[in-house]
């Protein structure tokens, strides 16, 4: 297949990118930078230098591919007008095409809001917090494309970790000063997911003859944020230094991100293990937590491995 991937030099992005070159597809990236097009030529990635804000430095690119996959998410003030305008561009470009096409669109799981004590899937009401509440009328623009030559689909990560990007960095941060920062006493869940496991993911995706469809994607933990962020003082040389930060000094600090960082979540992966046939390849964030961080310690050295 032919697929374009925009943010290609992004955390989740770039793996997504490489993840479909590894299985032989013919990947376009699209970035903003003449570094970032280098780095995706030497992972056999076709570089297009655009912008989102400017839909015709990549428009004809789409003309070709058979597949798009947008995870790409700007961060300004101008990120939802940009995934509005790309959607919208995606779109224009494949209803003039009378070939097969599929469109995937990255979302995400905090779109339910807080699920606490249940476990929920893909029927669940959606209840997100202001910080995503733009998704779902997203979401719903690119399903109600779907024709009958326009696949559609949705995918939902939990927070992903692996690697030296994602959420997760906020913990590991923190430990730097000597103490695990997490809001208020832990006891909310995170739906997690591995960063290789969502690329798999993606690329299954596309490959099934799947439509208008919305997955789900994360692992089968349910650890609390306080076991994570002990794992990770334990791996700090820190062990037992976790700090409890009220809602009021958490926002100093992340902004708006601590509606997200707050939910109590717990996700079913049933729908997606069931029709994609895909799998959990990764062990969870804590059983793995000193591999984790020492790659982030290694990032944050300028050390190459």
């Amino acid at each position: 297949m032919r697929v374009f991937v925009t943010g290609a030099s992004g955390y989740i992005g770039s793996t997504v990118a490489k993840a479909f070159r590894a299985k032989g597809h013919m990947v376009y990236g699209l970035v903003r930078t003449a570094e970032s097009s280098n780095q995706l030529s030497l992972n056999e990635i076709w570089p297009i230098i655009g912008d989102m804000n400017n839909p015709d430095s990549y428009k004809a690119a789409l003309e070709d591919v058979e597949v798009v996959v947008h995870c790409a998410l700007e961060a300004s003030e101008k990120s939802i007008e940009l995934d509005a305008k790309t959607i919208d561009t995606v779109l224009g470009v494949f209803s003039k095409s009378n070939l097969p096409r599929a469109f995937i669109y990255t979302s995400g799981v905090w779109v339910y809001g807080s699920t606490n004590d249940k476990i929920v899937d893909e029927s669940s009401p959606l209840n997100p917090p202001d910080i995503v509440k733009w998704r779902p009328r997203h979401e719903e623009k690119v399903l109600n494309a779907t024709t009958a030559n326009l696949r559609t689909v949705i995918m939902r990560p939990g927070v992903v970790y692996g690697k030296v990007g994602g959420l997760m960095n906020i913990l590991f941060d923190s430990a730097r000063d000597g103490t695990v920062n997490i809001i208020g006493q832990g006891s909310n869940r995170w739906a997690m997911i591995h960063i290789q496991d969502l690329a798999y993911a993606y690329v299954a995706a596309a490959e099934k003859e799947l439509t208008r469809t919305v997955l789900n994607v994360a692992d089968d933990s349910h650890f609390t944020v306080r076991e994570m962020a002990e794992a990770i003082a334990k791996s700090a040389g820190i062990e037992g230094n976790v700090n409890e930060l009220s809602i009021e000094d958490a926002r100093k600090q992340h902004g708006d991100l601590i509606q997200g960082l707050a939910l109590n979540q717990q996700v079913n992966n049933a729908r997606i293990k069931r029709l994609l046939g895909w799998q959990i390849h990764h062990f969870p964030f804590i059983e793995e937590v000193d591999l984790y961080y020492n790659a982030w310690s290694a990032s944050n050295q300028n050390q190459v491995f």
